[in-house]
């Protein structure tokens, strides 16, 4: 490997890096997955060329400000990726009700909450 793959490497994982963001801005869900994928893989490729030439090919001041950036992006870019799941899983409950009771059913009547629901064999006795 040389130093110029290292360096189309780079500007691939920028160019994907780009690509998310702007899937993420457009909200295009099917993309999101799609580029956020391409992206992970690219990282994953730049690591391992990184790795075979050594990481002091990162030492020259233009691919270590590039790298640097990268890393800056990518966990804003991860923040905003977690922002908009909370936003759909919001959602996702406002449109299809929750399956399970709540704990604290809204349902009874008496102040203080049901009884302690009985478990096992009861046998009743009446006289």
């Amino acid at each position: 490997m040389s130093f110029t793959s290292l360096e189309k490497q780079l500007d691939l994982l920028e160019q994907q890096f780009n690509e998310v963001s702007s899937a993420l801005i457009d909200g295009d869900p099917v993309l999101v997955e799609s580029s956020s994928a391409a992206l992970q893989q690219l990282a994953v490729d730049f690591l391992q060329i990184a790795d075979e030439l050594g990481r002091g090919s990162l030492a020259p001041a233009h691919l270590a400000l590039r790298v640097k950036t990268l890393a800056v992006g990518l966990p804003t870019l991860h923040a905003i990726l977690l922002r908009r799941s909370f936003y759909v899983d919001r959602a996702l409950q406002l449109v299809v009700p929750a399956t399970q009771a709540p704990t604290y059913s809204a349902a009874s009547t008496n102040p203080y909450g049901n009884g302690v629901r009985q478990s096992g064999q009861f046998k009743v006795m009446s006289a």
